[in-house]
C-alpha cells in the first residue's frame, strides 16, 4: 500500500515539475500559450492561500491577478536551481497576500493582522497548497489519524479557519485544538514525510 503511494506520488512530482518547467521556460520567451496554462494549473491554488490569509473573496481575487501579472513580467527571475516553478509561485502568492494584508491593516484599525494564521505550520501549510496532485495521499494518511485530529487539521487548512474559529465551530478550548494540530500535523509529516522533500 505504502509502496504504490510512493511510486505513484514521485511519478506525479517528476512529470508535474517537469511540465511546469517547460511552461516557464516558455513564459521566459513571451509565450501566452503557455502562461495561460500556469494560470490555469496554479489560479485556484494560489486563490486558496490568498483566501485563507486575507478572509475576503474580493481581495484574494484581486492578488491573483497580481501575482500572474509578476509570474509574467518576472518570469525571468525564476531560478531552477532555487526550487520548483510551484514553490516559487506559492512564495509570489505568500508574499503578495500578506503585503496586502498589512496594507489593509495600516487602512483599518478594525483589521487586525493573524500573524498566526500566516505563519503557523508554514511548511506544512505550503505543502497542502503546492501539491494540489498528491491530495489523494494526504487525504489517505489523514484518514490513518484519530478523528479529533484529524477534523481540527481539515478545518485549519483545508477550509481555512483559524484556531479561533475551528475551536468555536466545535465547541472546545482553543489550546485543545491547537494541541490536536499540532499532534495531527507531526503525526501527519511523519506518514508522508518519506515522499514529499519539501518536509524533510
Amino acid at each position: 500500500m505504502v509502496q504504490g503511494l510512493s511510486g505513484t506520488l514521485v511519478m506525479q512530482q517528476k512529470s508535474n515539475r517537469e511540465l511546469d518547467q517547460q511552461l516557464i521556460d516558455q513564459v521566459k520567451k513571451g509565450d501566452k500559450t503557455a502562461f495561460k496554462e500556469i494560470y490555469s494549473r496554479f489560479s485556484q491554488v494560489t486563490y486558496n492561500l490568498a483566501l485563507r490569509i486575507l478572509r475576503n473573496k474580493e481581495d484574494a481575487e484581486e492578488v491573483v491577478q497580481e501575482i500572474f501579472l509578476q509570474v509574467w513580467n518576472k518570469a525571468y527571475s525564476y531560478d531552477t536551481n532555487r526550487g520548483a516553478v510551484s514553490t516559487w509561485i506559492i512564495n509570489i502568492a505568500r508574499s503578495r497576500a500578506i503585503d496586502k494584508l498589512r496594507t489593509l491593516g495600516s487602512r483599518d484599525k478594525n483589521i487586525e493582522i493573524d500573524e498566526e494564521k500566516v505563519n503557523s505550520n508554514e511548511d506544512f501549510s505550503r505543502t497542502i497548497e503546492e501539491r494540489e496532485e498528491s491530495k489523494n495521499v494526504i487525504r489517505e494518511a489523514l484518514d490513518l489519524l484519530p478523528v479529533n485530529q484529524r477534523v481540527a487539521i481539515e478545518l485549519v487548512y483545508f477550509e481555512g479557519l483559524t484556531h479561533v474559529e475551528t475551536a468555536e465551530k466545535l465547541d472546545e478550548p482553543v489550546g485543545t485544538i491547537k494541541t490536536r494540530v499540532r499532534l495531527g500535523v507531526t503525526k501527519l509529516k511523519d506518514k508522508i514525510m518519506p515522499y514529499i522533500e519539501d518536509l524533510k
